[in-house]
């Protein structure tokens, strides 16, 4: 898919909602927010994609990322802002001992509808993986992928084991096909929790994490240096 193309139609659907400025950028009407609209796939915008399928929200025009790693969302922020050209909010809940990056930007939230054909609401649960996605080339995929496992994977402490876990069946058989494409040997299992059906894929062993690493980068500094810890020895 020509990403530029499906931008450029956007723009033309959605003029009346913002003011472009010679730099290329775009001024919100109602909330004179400034940004700009990426025309081509980077890793950066496909590590975005896979954060926002594994754990992101998509709500009343606003689009947030969770996890309780404060410095990650740093990465997350400038992530976007290279993207967007928006800086996103930061929230502490420290009730909840979580984090919060979002922004409400009706042109933006609806450019991950309709261009990037994210599902409104609870992503994961609505999500159907675009076929561009399927289409990447192997650089992009791993972006993506690496952006799913900053969101829903994990690096155990005690012994040499990646895990990622969803409750979306569509994610479950992306990773998987990506790994074995990748010679990543792994284990599955399918679990009951509650009312949902729970997905895992489970990398074992030093030599897999080592052909994860070059595959895959972590860009969660918790999860990174859990990894290279792992590898050193």
């Amino acid at each position: 898919m020509r990403l530029e193309r499906r931008v450029d139609s956007f723009l033309q659907k959605h003029y009346n909602e913002f003011t472009c400025l010679p730099s290329r950028e775009y001024v919100t009407k109602k909330g004179k927010q400034r940004f700009r609209l990426p025309k081509r796939f980077t890793k950066e915008l496909a590590r975005l994609l896979g954060l926002l399928h594994g754990d992101g929200n998509m709500s009343g025009n606003r689009i947030l990322f969770t996890d309780k790693c404060k410095p990650f969302h740093a990465k997350i922020r400038a992530l976007f802002r290279k993207e967007f050209g928006l800086t996103l909010n930061l929230f502490e809940d420290r009730l909840r001992n979580s984090c919060y990056s979002h922004t409400k930007n009706k042109v933006i939230y609806e450019f991950f509808v309709e261009v990037l054909e994210a599902p409104r609401g609870a992503v994961r649960a609505n999500l159907r993986i675009p076929k561009f996605i399927w289409d990447w080339s192997d650089e992009l995929k791993s972006a993506y992928v690496g952006g799913l496992f900053d969101a829903e994977g994990s690096v155990s402490k005690r012994q040499a084991e990646i895990g990622f876990y969803s409750t979306s069946e569509e994610l479950f058989d992306f990773v998987k096909a990506f790994l074995q494409r990748s010679g990543i040997s792994f284990s599955v299992y399918r679990r009951r929790r509650h009312k949902n059906e729970e997905f895992e894929i489970h990398v074992y062993g030093k030599d897999d994490l080592k052909r994860f690493a070059r595959e895959v980068d972590f860009f969660h500094p918790e999860k990174k240096k859990r990894l290279a810890l792992f590898l050193r020895h």
